[in-house]
């Protein structure tokens, strides 16, 4: 009898034991959808901001237009420079349709190996990734294969490690992306940092 008792008071334990595993399990898989869900919801957020600033960019070239066309006295005459600033217009609204808009939300490393990575993600338009130009011997990059086309609200990893004998977490990352638009315009995004302690400084047309 008092095996009998001792045995169902173990199941009963292993019971108790394997319930609270899986609710840790639960917890841990709920903890980690939140998570996905947040930053899905922090990408949709950023790609809402970077849209609506470029509709308010388009708004301002579109008031512009209005202006000129208002004063048809000038278009009448064959104003050239009217024409040529409606023609000026008219091409950079056609670039801010295309435009790409590249962020980097940090990135990630491993101390035991060196490795790191660099999560790059686009906002805007479609951007075809033709280079990235490491500028620190601090690191090397690998395995980033290239061109490639990161479409509005992807992301892709730059990955590499260090070269030296600083810690990753402590070498000098600078890194120009070089991108174009679907109409060829060039582009170089500079990532600059500590570690992963990275961002873009700047972006500007080449």
């Amino acid at each position: 009898m008092d095996v009998t008792l001792n045995i169902v008071f173990q199941l009963i334990a292993s019971i108790g034991s394997l319930a609270t595993f899986g609710a840790f399990v639960f917890l841990f898989r709920r903890d980690k959808d939140k998570q996905a869900q947040i930053d899905r919801l922090t990408g949709i957020a950023t790609i809402l901001e970077a849209q609506n600033d470029t509709m308010k960019k388009q708004n301002d070239l579109l008031a512009q237009q209005v202006d000129i066309f208002r004063n048809t006295s000038l278009l009448k005459g064959g104003d050239q420079d009217a024409i040529r600033h409606l023609q000026e217009i008219e091409e950079r609204k056609l670039r801010l349709s295309v435009e790409p808009n590249l962020w980097t939300n940090g990135g990630g490393y491993n101390g035991s190996t060196g490795e790191f990575s660099i999560d790059l993600n686009n906002k805007g338009e479609v951007a075809i990734i033709q280079e990235f130009v490491n500028n620190t011997a601090d690191v090397t990059l690998y395995n980033n294969s290239l061109p490639y086309e990161l479409e509005k609200g992807a992301n892709r990893k730059i990955l590499g490690r260090q070269s030296g004998d600083k810690h990753i977490k402590d070498c000098d990352i600078d890194i120009d992306v070089i991108f174009t638009d679907r109409l060829k315009n060039r582009f170089l995004s500079k990532i600059k940092g500590i570690g992963i302690n990275i961002k873009i400084v700047e972006t500007s047309e080449i």
